[in-house]
């Protein structure tokens, strides 16, 4: 343990007077189990001053990689070999520095005289996990920071030296030491180590981003400074993100370093398989108001990326000029997944709401775009919409040089024809680009409209007919009924009657009386108590020690259905997890809980109305929606939840739940308003059905369709006998048993 080493004691150390080395850093590495640190500048040459201390680190069993965030400058020879370990393979690796290891352990004095290869090693092998932090234009990236900590017991190294031979050993520098076992040291510690978490996130008014070794290599982010270290004034210009250059004549040069989004060269878009990206981009560049429009694709048509080649392409039309780039999404999961899309074309994304202060986030970003290149900021719908947003950007953007050009890409765009979008729109984007499954907002023809004025027409539909077989895969469906029953029945009729007289009375649907009347009753459809009670017949019939990779959509409109349909869970003795709002508000927890599913961990998720927006779990093979919606844009989401193209994953089950007044009141009721309500349950099980691989044959969707259709009208003098009463199932005749795959 740290607190072991009796050397490590708060202290500050005079270099190269004092052996701060042997006293500090060596045991640190000797006693701790991981190493954290931050430099301005990073050589191989810490490895072989530090080699004692370091053998030991990487001999024993339970120790994590090392983790620096290090500037974007490295000498030559270290950049060769931080190169090397990337391309190498760890047996490579291993290979190329046998003569390290003696009996398979790390000997300290060859550690120390191979120190470059042994850089290339750990990288290779993960033991060294570099962060490369790219400053604003105006700051530069110059912290010197060791972290030593068993788990339990901390020790912060801070001040003038950096991770190099000079720095930790030879340089006329100064290192402050505190332990988090001395109470008055502790807080020093504490500091330290949130310093350490701001920068190794880019959480910096003074950081750009920050990118993994690998990106930065692919992006040409690291830059190459001089074969000898250059003077303290030449250090700010690599550290902006200038690329330091030596001439012949020994005077420095500086070649400014900009961002911009690149296609990645294995993506596939213009040809192939994938060449309606392709059409869709066409279409977009040259519609009758370029570089406007909205682009309908089925999910897992790649919106996404078609959305990205169509802002790179856009970038390249602007000669160098600095370019914003804004994304609006509704939901953080989506938030979450364009930013690993946007890091793929090269541009590490501003994300103020995933960090703990927006405004830093957003002051970061506009800094970035006063030197230049494309910057990336990935928003939700609610801040786009804010006054304070747009009143910032709107003057942010307007500069000495005239006006930053800017695209909008909004995501599942149909969320933006809402009131607040409405009275802000943000009216200063030039370039627009709406994505959608389904743009049409359905019952809302007003803000349909609404998002069509602002973005232009479609100007290209890929739909789920083209898209099935191709980039979704098969599926079948399974349609389950039953009736009302019980308190909630009761509420029915009761509704019912009122409605009735309010309908007698000349009350039109527009009234807002009726109106509450009307949602309240629809509520009860969707919602229904019932509806659990088959889901426990469906899942008994399933097997459920067989479910794995399947979803429940549970209603939003009622958290006693999400906690019942939980314990009825716990109670089939099923794995599951849940994905809620509060869940989505921790992206780490989503991304645990996600993970887990799929490696198997967890059977099922249960999932609300967050999962709605385009997030893609493509291990789900099996969907139970029992949150059943009017809505089409709500229930093609969720079918497409379902359908992403997996391996091991030939096709998909989709079992839909209707819950319907039984048909005795059917009947009676004079105002027709009953059977508009299971016409529009029957209507959305036809269109889910129309695609499905099951439509036909005996006991196919069809037939179980017209088996409830028939219940509901049934011709003269002919009683089905199914749905007439209270607290009766109907479960789809073909619903499959055990492993379907």
């Amino acid at each position: 343990m740290l607190r072991n080493e009796r050397t490590l004691q708060p202290k500050m150390f005079k270099l190269p007077d004092e052996p701060v080395a042997g006293k500090v850093l060596i045991p640190g590495f000797r006693a701790a189990t991981r190493v954290r640190g931050a430099f301005g500048w990073f050589t191989a040459g810490w490895i072989g001053r530090l080699a004692p201390g370091l053998a030991v680190y990487l001999n024993r069993n339970g120790t994590e990689p090392i983790d620096f965030t290090v500037a974007p400058a490295l000498f030559p020879d270290e950049r060769a070999a931080v190169e090397r370990g990337v391309r190498m393979t760890p047996q490579e690796a291993a290979e190329r520095v046998a003569d390290v290891f003696v009996k398979g352990r790390a000997d300290a004095s060859t550690l120390a005289r191979h120190a470059l290869d042994c850089l290339a090693w750990m990288i290779a092998t993960g033991t060294l996990r570099l962060r490369i932090a790219v400053p604003t234009p105006e700051s530069n990236y110059h912290p010197k920071i060791w972290l030593f900590d068993d788990g339990e017991n901390q020790v912060l190294a801070r001040g003038s030296g950096n991770a190099t031979d000079r720095g930790v050993a030879a340089g006329v520098e100064h290192l402050d030491v505190d332990v988090s076992w001395v109470p008055e040291s502790r807080a020093r510690v504490t500091s330290g180590i949130a310093m350490l978490d701001d920068w190794s996130q880019g959480k910096s008014l003074g950081i750009e981003e920050v990118v993994e070794l690998p990106t930065a290599l692919a992006r040409d982010i690291i830059r190459t400074a001089p074969a000898q270290p250059p003077q303290p004034g030449d250090y700010d210009m690599v550290a902006h993100g200038n690329e330091t250059l030596r001439e012949p004549t020994g005077r420095y040069v500086v070649r400014r370093f900009e961002r911009r989004l690149r296609i990645p060269a294995d993506l596939e878009w213009t040809t192939g398989t994938y060449a309606h990206q392709g059409d869709a981009v066409k279409n977009w560049e040259g519609g009758q108001a370029p570089e406007t429009g909205v682009i309908a694709m089925a999910t897992g048509a790649g919106k996404t990326l078609t959305a990205l080649v169509c802002a790179t392409r856009s970038q390249n039309r602007l000669d160098g000029r600095p370019f914003l780039v804004v994304v609006s999404a509704p939901s953080v999961p989506l938030i979450m997944q364009w930013g690993e899309e946007v890091k793929r074309f090269g541009v590490t994304p501003v994300v103020p709401s995933l960090e703990t202060n927006t405004d830093r986030a957003l002051t970061r970003l506009f800094r970035g775009l006063g030197g230049g290149g494309t910057h990336v900021a990935i928003v939700t719908n609610n801040l786009l919409c804010t006054r304070s947003f747009q009143a910032t950007a709107a003057e942010k953007l307007h500069t000495r040089d005239g006006p930053v050009p800017t695209m909008l890409i909004a995501d599942e765009a149909h969320t933006l024809g809402a009131e607040s979008f409405i009275r802000n729109k943000p009216e200063f984007f030039e370039k627009r680009l709406a994505l959608s499954a389904t743009p049409e907002r359905q019952y809302d023809p007003d803000g349909t409209e609404e998002i069509f004025e602002f973005f232009g027409p479609t100007v290209y539909e890929f739909g789920l007919d083209r898209a099935i077989g191709f980039c979704l895969v098969p599926y079948s469906y399974y349609v389950h009924a039953c009736t009302l029953s019980g308190d909630e029945l009761d509420e029915f009729e009761r509704l019912t009657r009122r409605i009735g007289a309010a309908m007698g009375a000349g009350a039109s649907e527009e009234d807002t009386g009726l109106q509450g009347l009307l949602i309240a009753r629809r509520r009860i459809i969707e919602t229904g108590q019932s509806k659990i009670d088959l889901l426990r017949e469906v899942l008994t019939r399933r097997g459920p020690r067989d479910l794995e990779h399947a979803l429940i959509y549970a209603s939003a409109k009622n958290p006693e259905q999400f906690d019942e349909i939980g314990k009825l869970l716990k109670t089939l003795k099923v794995k599951w997890a849940p994905v809620t709002q509060e869940t989505t508000r921790d992206p780490g927890k989503l991304k645990r809980i996600l993970g887990s599913f799929a490696k198997g961990d967890n059977q099922l998720l249960l999932a609300k109305k967050v999962l709605d927006e385009g997030v893609d779990i493509p291990s789900i093979r099996e969907a139970f929606i029992v949150a059943s919606s009017t809505v089409e844009r709500e229930w093609v989401q969720r079918r497409g939840r379902v359908l992403r193209t997996h391996p091991g994953k030939p096709w998909a089950i989709v079992h839909d739940f209707l819950a319907l007044p039984p048909v005795r009141l059917v009947r009676g009721d004079d105002t027709k308003g009953l059977k508009r309500i299971i016409a529009t349950e029957l209507n959305r099980a036809y269109a889910f059905g129309r695609y499905a691989r099951n439509v036909a044959g005996a006991d196919g969707v069809h037939d179980d369709l017209e088996r409830l259709t028939n219940a509901c009208w049934p011709e003269a003098g002919v009683e089905t006998g199914i749905l007439n009463n209270a607290n009766e199932y109907l479960v789809a005749s073909a619903t499959p048993r055990g492993k379907p795959w």
